[in-house]
């Protein structure tokens, strides 16, 4: 049985797919737009929105029209409803918290998605079937073009995102937008490099894996990256791994980002099953701020390749526990372009 927060949209083309999420999630995001109007640096938040659109429209026009045509369909004003999706590149508000694990030679994957303690409405599961490509994910409402969390793509990975604190920003697209195209990337090999030479404005860590168990782990601020193919088990929290890019680490938040990275490299294994997975994700021996399951957690996801299903967990249901949803759809396309 889905969670009663599962929702399913479909349309033609990415566009299409816009106007029904925006018809769908529409009174959720008038309700934080309007919250957002009576702070009193919404106006310079949004001249300076502005700029990072000018940007996404450069180089990702296609992903403008989607947004368009959901604000359209929500009726809000475009620059609205993208200011708030990228308020976290405009203020100093608390960064989130993220806890990836990969392991079973990459057939085997858990996230768990943290935020505040008060956010837990604020994020769904959802499938999205636009044209030929289809997606599962957790899903932020003021974030609606997706991918920023946990998602799988039929265009070919599952890609978890582990948030990063750096001192260098530019005006460029922001990091919300890197994440949904490397989301849809087909092969990394051929595709990685393109993107990653696109202006940035900053950068999270974005986890990769292909339907084979390929791991691929990419490192962004806004000016450097890294990408690395580790071996599993492999985890990632919110601090940087490659030592070349330390120059640029922030003061990261607390010591939750090392505790949680201890914590899950003490219990992750070379080899694992879905109940040792689970039970890694609950874990709570570091108190309920620093712990891999914490106050913030507000969904978890376990992908298992093998029996091709992610099961997510959301705190809004947490009295149902553990969903499976098939994943059938990334090896379906796997198998046509082989």
């Amino acid at each position: 049985m889905a969670h009663l927060n599962y929702h399913e949209v479909a349309g033609a083309n990415p566009v299409a797919c816009g106007r029904e999420l925006g018809r769908l999630f529409g009174p959720v995001v008038q309700d934080y737009i309007d919250e957002e109007r009576d702070n009193k640096v919404w106006r310079r938040r949004r001249r300076d929105a502005e700029v990072l659109l000018s940007q996404t429209d450069k180089y990702f026009p296609a992903y403008v029209d989607e947004l368009q045509a959901y604000a359209d369909a929500a009726h809000v004003p475009l620059l609205d409803l993208w200011t708030i999706s990228v308020e976290d590149e405009l203020g100093d508000e608390a960064h989130e918290k993220c806890t990836t694990v990969v392991t079973n030679g990459g057939r085997l994957i858990a996230h768990n998605e943290d935020w505040d303690a008060d956010s837990a409405e604020d994020i769904c599961i959802l499938k999205r079937k636009c044209g030929a490509v289809t997606t599962l994910e957790l899903y932020y409402y003021a974030c609606p073009l997706g991918r920023t969390a946990l998602s799988i793509c039929s265009l070919g990975y599952v890609q978890a995102i582990n948030s990063l604190n750096h001192t260098d920003w530019r005006a460029g697209v922001p990091k919300i937008v890197l994440a949904r195209a490397l989301s849809e990337l087909s092969d990394v090999e051929a595709e990685l490099g393109k993107l990653l030479k696109i202006p940035r404005s900053s950068g999270f860590a974005h986890n990769l894996v292909d339907s084979a168990g390929r791991l691929t782990a990419v490192e962004c601020t806004a000016t450097r990256q890294s990408v690395q193919r580790p071996k599993t088990p492999f985890v990632h929290t919110n601090h940087m791994l490659d030592p070349g890019l330390a120059s640029l680490e922030d003061d990261p938040d607390g010591k939750s980002t090392y505790r949680r990275f201890d914590a899950a490299c003490s219990l992750a294994r070379a080899s694992m099953d879905q109940a040792d997975l689970m039970r890694l994700a609950s874990d709570e021996r570091c108190g309920r701020t620093d712990s891999i399951l914490n106050r913030n957690t507000i969904a978890r996801a376990i992908i298992d390749l093998d029996r091709r299903t992610a099961r997510f967990w959301l705190r809004r249901e947490k009295q149902k526990g553990w969903v499976d949803y098939s994943i059938d759809f990334l090896f379906e396309t796997a198998v046509l372009s082989a």
